[in-house]
């Protein structure tokens, strides 16, 4: 829209003066800098690109329309504030998620069913679209299907509807709403900042995980790892010759099944890498003949992307094709270093570092609350290390104490990771208790506190509840026996 109805002329001197020299060293002609031609053509040899193409590739975030009160006008966490957003992608609702606590007040249009009753005792009913707000009482989100419901109770009057009653708001794209919190502490203000701030909602690396007879392609994104495609298809391993005659058709189907998956749901022109897992040759075969399959079809645009893609392609080992196997993928060293510009690496590096660190110098890590809380105390930590699951626990005062502690140590000049539980990253983080820290110098195990050996167990259980984490004792010497470790 604004490539059209502003002045052919001021978008090339934008395209100048905004995107800076091109790679030809082309700086214009004595009619400025730019020309028609180059502007519109699509595949104009500047280093701009095609206008339209870069308009329609742009980064997209969280429209933040409005927001009021102290904790944005002046700044200072801690205050009320309202805030009047639009999510515009999967990953928006992600946020959301980890923005949206128990007691705030949510203000959407919604659909709700009035019951009236007439003068004669007849009761009518009605499905009413009404500007409704409620209490927020419990939060809900599917990744893999794109929704998110907030229930509690109602708080505005509406004929036909008494205050208090219960009611779900289902948060859709596209869809405007205004949150009220009374306050918003410096954790939610930095999700705020990151869902409103840049290209945070968009998948930069795809995984193809591959087995006999079953696949699972998934997009991992900084904040969410979401399953697009699950591929179930029987194939006899062995039989009579008609037997596998049948196995090798059921293959040639399968492969094609995947391939076609890959093709709808991964764009090539985002991700920066595609990460090709599973247990023995499969993955090799599937690869092989789905390169053949391109190049017989390259005539066809999503066809020809895929053999431009061959260089982001990552052939590596997994124990099998389920969601879980990224944790082994994602921990592998040679993957760690193709995704180091990727939004999850940090995470996935830190974390790697973390058990690395446990093998070698148990003395420099430690995990579990209280542990983690006397290394601050001390000016220990030099990367923390924690579940996002912690800012969502009920108690305030609990949630608080995670928010105080990320502040303290970036205060100390330490880097604090939040780790997704919708990564594979962040379900290993749950199996420590969800919080962890790398230190500067060794700290050796200082005794427990009489009458506080339950007080990490109860911090684990409300702070990681929603992964149904068992544990998390401040002791912080035995490795786990269920935590897999990078190779």
């Amino acid at each position: 829209l604004v490539i059209v109805l502003r002045n052919l002329k001021d978008v090339l001197a934008s395209l100048h003066f905004f995107n800076g020299e091109p790679k030809d060293g082309w700086l214009g002609n004595e009619h400025g800098p730019g020309s028609f031609a180059r502007f519109i053509d699509p595949d104009s040899p500047n280093a701009y690109g095609s206008s339209l193409a870069r308009l329609a590739s742009a980064p997209t975030a969280m429209r933040l329309e409005k927001k009021k009160g102290p904790a944005f006008v002046h700044g200072t966490p801690n205050s009320w504030g309202d805030a009047h957003m639009r999510p515009e992608e999967l990953e928006d609702l992600w946020h959301l998620f980890n923005l949206i606590s128990r007691g705030d007040h949510l203000r959407a249009k919604t659909l709700r069913k009035v019951s009236k009753q007439s003068s004669t005792g007849t009761v009518s009913s009605q499905r009413v679209l009404m500007l409704l707000e409620i209490e927020v009482q419990s939060v809900d989100f599917d990744p893999e299907g794109g929704e998110m419901r907030v229930g509690g109770v109602t708080v505005s009057e509406h004929d036909g509807m008494s205050l208090g009653s219960h009611h779900t708001l289902e948060l859709e794209l596209q869809r405007e709403f205004n949150l009220h919190k009374k306050c918003w502490d410096a954790r939610h203000l930095e999700v705020l900042a990151q869902a409103t701030g840049g290209a945070v909602a968009r998948a930069d690396v795809a995984a193809v995980l591959i087995e006999h007879g079953r696949c699972n392609v998934c997009l991992i994104s900084g904040g969410l790892t979401v399953v697009r495609a699950k591929l179930e298809v029987h194939i006899p391993k062995k039989g009579a010759a008609t037997v596998m005659q049948g196995a090798a058709k059921s293959t040639e189907k399968f492969y094609g099944q995947v391939l076609r998956a890959v093709l709808e749901h991964v764009d090539f022109a985002k991700v920066k890498a595609v990460l090709l897992a599973g247990p023995g040759f499969v993955k090799e075969q599937w690869w092989e003949w789905a390169k053949a399959e391109a190049s017989k079809k390259r005539d066809h645009a999503e066809h020809k992307a895929l053999l431009h893609s061959v260089p982001q392609w990552v052939l590596c080992h997994a124990s099998s094709a389920y969601k879980h196997a990224l944790k082994e993928v994602l921990g592998a060293p040679e993957v760690a270093a193709r995704l180091s510009d990727t939004k999850a690496a940090a995470e996935v590096v830190a974390l790697r570092r973390f058990f690395e660190m446990m093998a070698d110098e148990p003395d420099r890590t430690t995990y579990g609350l209280k542990e983690v809380l006397r290394a601050r105390d001390q000016g220990a930590i030099d990367k923390l290390l924690l579940a996002d699951s912690l800012f969502r626990a009920q108690h305030v005062k609990r949630r608080q104490q995670y928010v105080e502690l990320a502040e303290a140590v970036r205060d100390g000049g330490g880097a604090v990771h939040i780790f997704s539980s919708f990564h594979a990253s962040g379900e290993q983080l749950a199996q420590l208790s969800g919080v962890a820290a790398l230190l500067r110098f060794p700290m050796p195990l200082l005794s427990d506190d009489p009458g506080d050996s339950s007080s990490d167990d109860e911090e684990a259980r409300e702070g990681v509840e929603a992964l149904r984490v068992e544990g998390g004792s401040g002791g912080k010497r035995a490795e786990p026996a269920h935590i897999l470790m990078p190779s």
